[in-house]
């Protein structure tokens, strides 16, 4: 079997070091083909360690094992030969950020299935989520948290997560559907909950015959499962879809502009990047009470940028600002509002990768209608009504075009902004 662990905790079989450097008297093997690069860990600890850091490490470090595959290949199959059990083992305690759970998910659970024993010394919660028959530690901890509520109430909830990201939710043998991190806390949420529990579980709702024969559930209203709604215009509006060679030509625009791009200035924003045309906005919430900062970016600064704005035109005329945003896989943006510097209505092009948009047409965050945006996917929307992007799968660009209110053009920088 295969373990991982940290060099102070619990150690089965062979002790196998794959840090960038062991410790200090170290006297076991040492593996650098899954450390990673001298580089990387600088970075890393000159960054915030957020979850945006967190997000970029994986990426790199990813691009850093594919690049090894060659010998990945070769140490995967010397560990088919080998009877003895082994622990990979870094600094880092269990439960804490490290590139030996990346090692575990993409290397020995791909390769390896039959080896994976997990990371050693992980909580009764974490026993309980099983895939394949061996653990999984790439759960949130709310995610943990709640299948232990779930449990604990009565309703053994499995919850598998797949390669993709999502998780693969069933009770009792009843698929409950496939959903993001944000989606599967509302299911797990909602399961203990007397009033939910039928609508998410439709066996949950089959009335049940007591021993004198009388239906046991003729005293309490049951309610129904919900039957799924259709798409309402009222929450977005489809404008069309990009194709072909004009798709391609906004697809390969925005990736030339990616390494100009910066960290979002949305505090509901996990890791996205963004670039603003025509002019950046200094958000302000509405409880700060503050007045937003409007700045002009100068015409002409991003090259082929007018193509941008032709098609914004086209789907929002007279629009005051277009939003370049970049997700990377497994990124979102959370449930919000839009700042009331903007106007209401708001256009947006999904120009590259699968994306889940929710938008409640009433204010309330529980009553949100989801679609799905294919590439090149126009749609126009109420961005002042609650909506957000749940964790992308894959890599997601989109462009996002709003008006301002009258307020905050009259108070707008006159001097150009440089985003240098």
């Amino acid at each position: 079997m295969i373990f991982t662990s940290f060099y102070k905790g619990e150690i089965k079989g062979e002790a196998v070091s794959i840090s960038l450097y062991p410790p200090k008297g170290w006297t076991g093997k040492h593996l650098p083909l899954f450390a990673p690069t001298p580089e990387l860990l600088h970075w890393w600890k000159s960054s915030p360690k957020d979850a945006a850091a967190e997000q970029e490490y994986k990426r790199q470090f990813r691009e850093i094992l594919d690049s090894r595959l060659t010998l990945i290949d070769l140490w995967v199959s010397k560990q088919k030969n080998n009877p003895q059990d082994i622990t990979l083992c870094c600094f880092e305690k269990t439960g804490d950020f490290c590139h030996r759970y990346q090692v575990g998910e993409v290397v020995v659970q791909k390769y390896l299935p039959e080896l994976w024993g997990g990371e050693i010394g992980t909580s009764r919660t974490q026993l309980r989520i099983i895939q394949g028959g061996k653990m999984n530690l790439t759960y949130a901890p709310k995610v943990l948290s709640l299948i232990d509520k779930c449990h604990a109430s009565g309703f053994p909830v499995v919850c598998d997560r797949l390669t993709c990201g999502y998780y693969r939710v069933s009770l009792h043998g009843e698929d409950l559907g496939d959903w993001s991190e944000l989606g599967v806390l509302g299911v797990l949420s909602g399961l203990r909950h007397e009033f939910y529990r039928p609508r998410l579980v439709p066996s949950l709702a089959t009335p049940m015959v007591a021993a004198d024969g009388k239906n046991a559930t003729a005293d309490v209203a049951v309610p129904q499962p919900v039957a799924a709604q259709p798409e309402s215009s009222e929450l977005i509006t489809r404008l069309g879809k990009l194709e072909d060679a004009e798709l391609k030509q906004i697809q390969d625009w925005c990736k030339s502009v990616k390494s100009q791009m910066f960290p979002s200035v949305s505090q509901y924003a996990d890791g996205r990047l963004e670039l603003h045309l025509r002019r950046f906005v200094s958000l302000a919430s509405a409880k700060s009470g503050k007045k937003a900062e409007v700045k002009v970016v100068e015409p002409g600064r991003y090259a082929g940028a007018e193509v941008i704005e032709a098609l914004g035109e086209k789907l929002l005329p007279d629009f005051h600002q277009a939003l370049i945003l970049f997700y990377p896989a497994g990124t979102q943006i959370k449930v919000h509002r839009d700042s009331p510097a903007y106007a209401s209505g708001a256009a947006q092009i999904n120009v590259m990768g699968r994306a889940r948009f929710s938008i409640s047409s009433c204010q309330d965050t529980r009553r949100m209608e989801s679609y799905w945006l294919e590439e090149g996917d126009c749609i126009a929307f109420d961005n002042k009504q609650p909506h957000g992007i749940d964790r992308v799968v894959g890599d997601r660009w989109c462009v996002c075009f709003f008006r301002l209110k009258a307020e905050c053009l009259e108070g707008e920088r006159v001097e150009q902004l440089s985003l240098v």
